[in-house]
C-alpha cells in the first residue's frame, strides 16, 4: 500500500484526477450535450469503427483511435534480368514486365 501511495504521489495522478471531476464537471456535461460535438464525434467513432480500429473517447471528450495497416509485398526472381521485382498482388508476372509491355509504341 505504501507503494502505491507513493508511486501516485510522485506521479501526482489521483490529485490531477480530482480536480478534474470537479473543475470540469459542468463543461463535460456542456460539451457531451453539444450538438455538433455529438454529431462530429459519432461521425468519427463509426468511421473508425468501419476501418477496425480501436475507439477510446476520453473523459475530456478527445477521442483516440488505433490501428494497424497491413502491408503485403511479393517479390518475384526476374531471371533475364537477375534481379528481384516486385510483383502486383493478385498476379504472377512482375511489375517490370507490365510496365514494359504497356510502353511499346503501338503500330
Amino acid at each position: 500500500m505504501a507503494y502505491k501511495n507513493k508511486l501516485f504521489s510522485s506521479l501526482d495522478a489521483s490529485q490531477n484526477t480530482r480536480s478534474t471531476t470537479n473543475d470540469a464537471g459542468g463543461d463535460l456535461a456542456d460539451l457531451m450535450s453539444n450538438p455538433d460535438y455529438l454529431r462530429h464525434s459519432s461521425s468519427i467513432i463509426n468511421d473508425a469503427l468501419k476501418e477496425g480500429f480501436d475507439v477510446l473517447q476520453l473523459p475530456n471528450g478527445d477521442i483516440v483511435t488505433t490501428g494497424t495497416k497491413i502491408i503485403t509485398n511479393t517479390y518475384v526472381w526476374d531471371a533475364e534480368n537477375g534481379a528481384m521485382s516486385k510483383a502486383r498482388a493478385g498476379s504472377t508476372k512482375t511489375a517490370r514486365s507490365r510496365k514494359a509491355k504497356t510502353s511499346k509504341p503501338a503500330k
